[in-house]
């Protein structure tokens, strides 16, 4: 293990772009390794420095199936290539602009608050360095549960107390005060700047629901106000402690039934009259107008409908600010309900606000690169159709996929997460997603705008290229191909890109 990490140190010296600290690899036997963090060790990326992307210079990031974690490589722009012709062939148009890009982020649900709390402190602050520091993947957004979720340690919300339509008993919870505040706080003066909140009830409180459950049910309407102020009470309670949010959707997938975590559901009607009479005032009165608010929060397919019906409203529509969309359907529905939304919405921007991996056997999956590939495929396809932003799931879950309020999560079954905390060992797993996603988010921040990407040949590779506010070039290359890709990325003044895109791999390209 010692030898690989020197030898990377080496590579790195000799390129002159090093990676500040290369993955401390792992096999768990799964179809690839993660990369192990401790409170003395993590991998990660000196900063991109001008020169090394400026005057015909560009570097190349490879993170593959084979090994390689966000591994640098220092190129020359070129006229032609010795050796094999290329397969792939792509120009960047930079006259060609679309959406702008808003960030990156995941969520600090219940679970993940207590499982980065289970850490040492130093070993904690390693973690949060990760995440949102400068030599991690600089994620600006989280989304934060508004009462329980289905990753949280208990069944709640902040005023259980039947019949208080005052809600003189609302407060907030320990995860909130001794967890999620501090955890927020601490995080924000990593990344420099306050991290951009969000946040979504999954149940009201069962006194107010038509079923008494937490597992069905819709609000009852003479609750309507009242579930108005309590959103207000939250934001307020927060803000007390010097916490905002940048914000909101008014209920976490509004379509979903289920029989084993908090849901509740919307009829679009329903969900119009309680926005547009009720929560849109209530949160303009409070001083809250400001935050954006975001139609749907549930699955592309509910798509262009849900927003349609929502954003023509013309009580509600006015207090919307975009569409939030979940991942979980992108397999089985057609990417371009993406773009038709926006043609019909152009002023509202398109958000994806959860991506996780369902119930799998997570410890045979540790370090699987096909659920890193499928991150990469969903981002592409979503940033491709004119979507800004991309936040995961839990930042971390535990060993068993937990802890949830769900039923199912033991040591065979949980969820997945980018991020394995070993609370025991006092260490944390990065595996293949959070290096997918930190392909795009330590190299496209807030304020880049996608910029055309044509092909005479694509060589089977997924593509999308970003114009940075550093005015630098972005361009991101996947190969879920078994072979080599030979490619050439060609931008008119500047001469070609010539590189050879490893076969399992996602690759980044960044250039002046």
């Amino acid at each position: 293990m010692i030898w690989k990490i020197f030898a990377a140190f080496l590579l790195s010296a000799f390129l002159g772009t090093a990676s500040a600290k290369p993955c401390m690899a792992r096999n768990y036997g799964a179809s690839s390794i993660v990369c192990v963090c401790n409170k003395t060790y993590c991998d990660s990326l000196d900063a991109v420095r001008d020169s090394q992307v400026s005057g015909g210079k560009f570097l190349h990031f490879v993170s593959s199936k084979a090994g390689e974690r966000l591994q640098p490589h220092a190129g020359a722009f070129s006229a032609a290539r010795s050796g094999a012709a290329a397969s792939a062939v792509f120009t960047v148009v930079p006259s060609a602009t679309y959406q702008e890009m808003l960030g990156f982020g995941g969520a600090l649900t219940d679970s993940t608050a207590h499982n980065i709390y289970t850490l040492s402190e130093q070993a904690r602050e390693t973690l949060i360095q990760t995440y949102f520091g400068k030599g991690g993947a600089q994620y600006l957004f989280l989304r934060v549960n508004m009462g329980a979720c289905d990753f949280s340690l208990k069944y709640y919300t902040y005023d259980d107390v039947v019949g208080d339509i005052t809600l003189s008993k609302f407060s907030l919870i320990d995860i909130d005060t001794k967890y999620k505040i501090p955890f927020l706080k601490q995080a924000s003066k990593v990344r420099g700047q306050n991290l951009k909140l969000f946040t979504a009830p999954w149940s009201a409180p069962l006194w107010m629901k038509s079923s008494g459950s937490w597992f069905n049910g819709t609000l009852l309407e003479k609750y309507y106000e009242i579930w108005a102020n309590y959103f207000t009470k939250y934001l307020n309670a927060y803000k007390k402690e010097g916490v905002e949010f940048w914000g909101l959707a008014p209920q976490n997938e509004p379509n979903v039934v289920h029989n084993n975590y908090p849901v509740m559901g919307w009829l679009i009607g329903q969900l119009n009259e309680f926005v547009g009479k009720h929560l849109g005032p209530a949160l303009q009165k409070t001083g809250h107008g400001g935050l954006k608010m975001m139609a749907l929060d549930d699955n592309r397919n509910h798509l262009p409908v849900w927003a349609d019906r929502i954003l023509n409203d013309a009580t509600a529509g006015k207090y919307y600010s975009g569409v939030a969309v979940h991942w979980y359907n992108d397999r089985k529905t057609d990417p371009g309900l993406l773009t038709t939304t926006h043609k019909n919405h152009p002023t509202k921007f398109l958000f994806y606000t959860e991506a996780c991996n369902l119930v799998k056997v997570v410890r045979r999956d540790y370090g699987d690169w096909e659920i890193g590939e499928r991150y990469g495929t969903s981002m592409m396809q979503a940033f491709n159709n004119w979507v800004g932003g991309w936040t995961d799931w839990n930042l971390v879950t535990n060993l068993d996929g937990g802890p949830a309020t769900f039923s199912g999560v033991t040591a065979d079954h949980g969820y997945n997460a980018a991020i394995i905390v070993n609370a025991t060992g006092d260490e944390f797993y990065k595996q293949p997603p959070y290096y997918f996603q930190a392909h795009f988010s330590m190299f496209v921040p807030p304020g880049s705008r996608r910029v055309g990407l044509t092909h005479s040949s694509d060589g089977g590779l997924a593509n999308v290229a970003f114009l940075t506010p550093q005015r630098e070039y972005v361009v991101v290359l996947i190969n879920n191909n078994a072979t080599v890709v030979q490619t050439q990325i060609k931008h008119t003044g500047k001469g070609s890109i010539h590189i050879s895109v490893p076969a399992r791999s996602i690759n980044t390209i960044v250039y002046k």
